[in-house]
């Protein structure tokens, strides 16, 4: 008897229909996400820049990254936390890099809280290094790293 495959979800832009399970998501792990007002805008300013993960057509996991220039700033991240510890993140992570190394960036860069282990320690085994800390990145209290990830060379 063999052990049942896990299901792994498909990888893929999204579309203006997933900015609700984009907002959900925002709204579960992070504690001032980015409301779908904001999503909106952000997805009518560059649709290109939004992947998701859909497992059986429900969004579990999303990137929303901004190009400028050569360089691409990978805004948000997440995955649903029923969905987080499967690799569905990494994944997400690895094929986003990918898409922008494709279409010609150099590299990425993003912040993150200094405590936040889990990630912090994902963003280093895909790559990414510390370029500068700030203690008030989003204001008091709100200190934030900047990593950033090489795509070429």
């Amino acid at each position: 008897m063999g052990i049942a495959a896990v299901p792994q979800p498909a990888y893929r832009q999204a579309t203006l229909t997933d900015l609700d399970g984009i907002a959900a998501i925002e709204a579960e792990v992070f504690e001032q996400p980015y409301q779908y007002q904001h999503l909106r805008q952000m997805f009518a300013v560059d649709p290109a820049g939004f992947m998701v993960a859909d497992l059986g057509g429900a969004v579990v996991g999303y990137t929303i990254g901004q190009v400028r220039g050569r360089q691409v700033w990978l805004l948000s991240f997440g995955v649903s936390c029923v969905f987080q510890s499967r690799g569905y993140g990494r994944a997400l992570l690895d094929r986003t890099l990918r898409r922008f190394e494709a279409s010609g960036s150099d590299a990425v860069c993003l912040t993150v809280a200094p405590d936040n282990l889990t990630a912090y320690n994902l963003f280093k085994q895909i790559g990414f290094e510390f370029v500068s800390h700030d203690e008030q990145y989003f204001g008091p209290g709100e200190a934030r790293d900047v990593l950033a990830c090489r795509l070429r060379g």
